[in-house]
Order: structure tokens, then sequence, then C-alpha cells
């Protein structure tokens, strides 16, 4: 009677249904456990920017405006209101849009259920993405505003105490600043995920795809300004490792290209130590690499400037038979004590580059970076030509011709100039 009785539950044959449960219920757990992931990354990255308006962004901002700072017996101002201006851009309305953004996560969460959607939370999102696009434009003049006012005592002073703040757990203002520059990757990579977590057939897998497209759209559009928010993260590294260069960072320098290559002195046909060559939009630096412990220092071996720069590729029968050289022909002008501009003798330059391709390469960069410099230096000139000539007309001629006006003449620009201190 018994085995009759196992045997009428074996024939009823539950292995379908269960399996079917399960995977339903393995969908759903990994579906919610993508969720949680997003609003704890988040709480994370908000947790990040209110630290920044405690210990750095509140205090500067408030004393900023002040003629003395009054922290730790400092009577110099820290900062001025123009270098907080450019060291913070528009932080304030990303800490507020991420406010907007954890609480509709965490009052849906509350909520949540195997048929809850995310995708209406979500795109009421999707506008206030574009404050990334302003802080993103501002990034280098934050960075450098950063590298430059760390040079400056009382600012020195002031961040060397509040890094010591347990708060902060190691982080300093630096990467802290540095956060939002990989925020939109992080949403990127989490609503792909979300939608490969939601089944097909689930009422907000229409509306997740539509986010993802739209994240994937807003983060191809900003794909210039990442990569060059890259590159001024790898420029700020090259200048904090530098050790012994006579200039400083500056805004607008980015990396072009770098290799270890060698200098070629014609007269006696020889080559000399290979150097680590560092292509930057206005400089070429050659230094060497030293290891200090666990950090590696670059040691300044000098530089050239490519301003009014010339390079060509020279050839066998001009190096006494070795191939892949360039030549660079770096002139400079200055102001001797009469007033009165000169032209000093041009510096040149022969490196020994490693094949035919890295030849061609090496050529390119340095003849684009070189003619980009020229296009600059016409600018500046024909510039300051027109400002000469509107400053000698008449007031009333000025306003009554509009044809001489113009708004670039009137207009003070945003980027500072980072000049070697």
């Amino acid at each position: 009677m018994e085995s009759e009785e196992f045997g009428m539950i074996d024939s009823l044959d539950y292995e379908d249904l269960d399996d079917g449960l399960i995977d339903h219920e393995y969908m759903h757990r990994n579906r919610e456990t993508v969720v949680e992931k997003l609003i704890s990354t988040e709480q994370a990255y908000m947790g990040s920017l209110e630290l920044v308006m405690k210990f750095f962004f509140q205090p500067l901002k408030k004393d900023a405006k002040q003629s003395t700072f009054s922290f730790l017996g400092m009577k110099k101002m820290v900062c001025t209101e123009r270098e907080f201006r450019w060291l913070f851009g528009n932080f304030e309305d990303i800490i507020q849009i991420h406010e907007k953004i954890l609480n509709g996560l965490q009052e849906r969460y509350r909520i949540w259920g195997p048929t809850q959607i995310l995708s209406d939370v979500i795109q009421t999102w999707y506008s206030d993405l574009e404050y990334y696009r302003i802080y993103l434009k501002n990034y280098s003049i934050a960075l450098t505003t950063y590298e430059r006012l760390t040079r400056y005592q009382p600012f020195k002073k002031f961040i060397d105490a509040t890094h010591k703040e347990k708060a902060l757990k190691g982080s300093s203002l630096l990467s802290l600043l540095q956060l939002p520059a990989g925020c939109i990757d992080r949403y990127t990579d989490i609503v792909t995920q979300l939608v490969d977590a939601t089944p097909r057939l689930h009422p907000d897998y229409s509306g997740l795809n539509k986010c993802k497209q739209m994240v994937i759209q807003f983060r191809n559009s900003m794909s210039d300004q990442l990569a060059d928010a890259d590159n001024v993260d790898q420029v700020l590294m090259i200048h904090q490792a530098l050790e012994g260069a006579p200039f400083s960072v500056r805004a607008e320098r980015r990396l072009v290209l770098q290799g270890q290559l060698s200098r070629v002195v014609l007269s006696t046909r020889s080559m000399g130590e290979e150097r680590n060559y560092l292509l930057f939009t206005d400089l070429l630096v050659f230094v060497k690499p030293k290891q200090e412990g666990r950090y590696t220092v670059l040691q300044y071996k000098g530089h050239l400037s490519l301003e009014r720069a010339r390079v060509r590729v020279l050839s066998k029968e001009e190096t006494g038979g070795i191939s892949h050289c360039i030549e660079i022909t770096s002139s400079f002008s200055g102001v001797d004590n009469l007033n009165t501009t000169y032209i000093g003798s041009p510096t040149v330059h022969v490196l020994y580059i490693g094949s035919d391709e890295d030849c061609q390469e090496w050529f390119m960069k340095l003849e684009a970076v070189i003619t980009n410099l020229d296009k600059i230096m016409m600018a500046k000139r024909t510039q300051s030509s027109r400002r000469m000539v509107n400053n000698r007309l008449p007031r009333a001629s000025m306003i009554s011709d509009p044809s001489t006006y113009s708004l670039s003449d009137h207009s003070s620009s945003y980027e500072p100039s980072f000049a070697s201190q």
C-alpha cells in the first residue's frame, strides 16, 4: 500500500514546475542583486561627494570671501573666490542631482517586488546628467588649480591638516574631485547589467532597454570629454612624478605620445643613453625614471619648446648611416635689456627612433603639435593687433561703427593661465 502511494506521487511529475519556479526565482534574485548594487554604489558615491562638501567645499567657500583665514592660526587667505570657482566648478549641481537620484532609488526599493519597474525612475535622471558636461569642461582647470595651490603654503597647510580627518579614510581632495569623471561609465555598466538580468517578458524589460540606449548614447556623446579627462589625469600624474623640471602644469597641456628614444650626436655619429621622451601639446620633455621605494620618480633631463619649431625626417646620408632619425629645430625669442626683441640661436635635436613605423608616428605627431602651436600664436597676434587698433580709435567711432565691435575683445576668458611659479 505504501509503495503504491509513493508511485502516485512520482507519477505527478513536479520536475518541470519546480525547474520553472527555480529559474524564475533565480532571475528575480539576480535582478534584485543588480538593483542593490546600483543603490549601494550610489550611496558610496554620494558619501564621497558629501565628504568634499563638509571638509573642503564649505570651509573654503566660507573663508574665500574673507580677507584672512582663521585656520590653525593662519593669517593669509587659503584661496581666492576665483580660485575656489576654478577648483570646484559646478560641484554643487552634481551633489544636488545625486541627492535626487539616491532618494528616487531608495523610495522605489522600499516597495520592491518581482514585477516592480525601475525604468521610470532612471529616465527622470537623464536630463540632469548634462551637468557632467559642465563639470568635465572645467576638469583640467580644477586639477591644475589644485596642483598649483598645493605649492602655496596656506592652502597646503589647510589640505595637509584636513587630509588627516579619519572620515576621509585616506582620500585626498584631488582623488575626490576625480571621482565624477567615472560616474557615467558606472551608470552605463550597471544599467546594461540590469537589462541583462531582466527577463524579456518582464513588464520593465522594454523600458530598461530604452534607458540603456539613452545612457549609452549619452556616454558616446561625451567620449571626447571623458578621454580628455583621462589625459588630464595622466599629465597631472607625470607632473607630480617629475623631479627638477623648470616648468609647472598648465590647464591646456595634454599628453600626445611617449616612448624610449636616443639622442644622436651627428658630429661623432654616436647615440646617447636611451631616455623616456614625453610629447605634450607644447613641449617635448626627456626624463630618466628612477625607483624610490614604491614610487617611480621621473628625473628631468631637459625639454624642447615646440613653439616656432620645425621637424623633419633625416636620410641615412645625413646621419652617417643611422636610420630612423628625425631632427627637431627649436627656436626661441626673448627681450633684452633695451626692450628689443631678438631671436636666439636655434637648438637642433636629433633623435633615433627604432623603426620606420615609429619614426613616421613621431614625425606626424610632432608636426601636428607644431602646426597647432603656430595657429595659436597667429590667432593671439591677430587678436592683439585688433585690440591695439580698437584702443587707438576714438570711443564714439567704436560705438557708431558696429563692424569694429567684437565680443571677444570685451569678454574675459574663463580659463586661467598657469605660468611657471
